[in-house]
């Protein structure tokens, strides 16, 4: 009888190698060796490998994102901070020019007031330098250092600075115009103090007379000095008076035309005649103590067409 043995063919190869065989020469009396690794472990270690690379390259992607992600809050705070200081610094800066802005405001008013032009109404000065502010947040105003600060207030008082600047510029240049075609008024105005030192006691109102104690209106505005001084005119103009009066003393009075007359008393010497023509600044005469006087003192009056006005307006 005969045995007949069938093998059936693999229908899979096996996945593990055969034992790998690692030949290593070294020099020396050791000469060659051989390390021996089985298929199984063989196979472990590249799945291990396998598995350990795209974990490795994970952690270390990872990791570098970190670090970037780090430097990059890190600059950004910088950033912040740089920024916060900037908008501080553009808050002193608005304040200051703020200010500059309101006392060109007043300068303006008082240009105005000598160059007998009317002021600017209140409501126009409001829309040229204020005004309401809406306040409206944008996405950028959580970096400002404070909540109180928005970009659009900065914005919007920035706006407000310029447009009473160029309301302002408008207002200085109808002055100049103005000035410009009527110089011989300006020239005409009594606009200095008629002596360069002295106490300004008795002033323009009701006060009670220093010779007699009586109550009465004083016309103009006295100054204390020491006798001597010089006196100057105010304005140019024509000396009209240069003589001596019982209440003022020796005084003179100046037309300056535009209907501006000025009266300088109580003087001890008079160095002008009756008649001449004196320009603003020029020296008229010393103060004294003549006339009513109690002491050595300059008695100045300024008059617009014939009603008294308070001298110190006009210096």
């Amino acid at each position: 009888m005969w045995n007949w043995t069938i093998k059936r063919p693999k229908r899979f190869p096996s996945l593990i190698p055969a034992n790998l065989k690692f030949l290593v020469l070294r020099e020396g009396r050791s000469g060659l060796r051989q390390f021996e690794i089985s298929g199984r472990v063989a196979a472990w270690c590249l799945i291990a490998l396998l598995i350990l690379i795209p974990v490795l390259f994970y952690i270390g992607s990872h990791l570098l994102l970190e670090t970037a992600h780090a430097h990059r809050v890190a600059k950004l705070r910088k950033d912040n901070l740089a920024l916060q200081r900037l908008v501080e610094e553009f808050e002193d800066r608005i304040e200051v020019l703020q200010h500059e802005v309101e006392t060109l405001s007043d300068m303006d008013k008082d240009l105005r007031a000598h160059a007998d032009l009317p002021d600017i109404p209140e409501e126009i000065r409001q829309v040229g330098i204020g005004g309401s502010m809406v306040e409206v947040k944008t996405d950028m105003d959580y970096l400002l250092p404070s909540k109180d600060i928005s970009l659009a207030s900065l914005t919007e008082r920035l706006d407000a600075i310029a447009r009473g600047a160029r309301l302002e510029q408008l207002s200085y240049e109808g002055i100049r115009d103005s000035l410009k075609n009527d110089l011989a008024k300006l020239r005409k105005t009594p606009s200095i103090r008629p002596v360069t030192r002295g106490e300004y006691t008795s002033g323009f109102g009701l006060r009670r007379h220093p010779y007699n104690r009586s109550y009465e209106f004083h016309k103009g505005q006295d100054i204390s000095l020491r006798s001597g001084t010089p006196v100057h005119a105010t304005a140019d103009g024509k000396i009209i008076a240069a003589r001596w009066d019982s209440n003022l003393g020796l005084y003179v009075k100046i037309d300056h035309g535009y209907g501006f007359h000025t009266i300088y008393g109580h003087l001890r010497r008079i160095v002008i005649d009756e008649g001449q023509r004196v320009k603003r600044g020029e020296k008229i005469g010393e103060s004294g103590n003549t006339g009513r006087s109690t002491a050595p003192h300059l008695h100045y009056e300024v008059r617009l067409y014939n009603q008294h006005q308070n001298p110190t307006n006009f210096f």
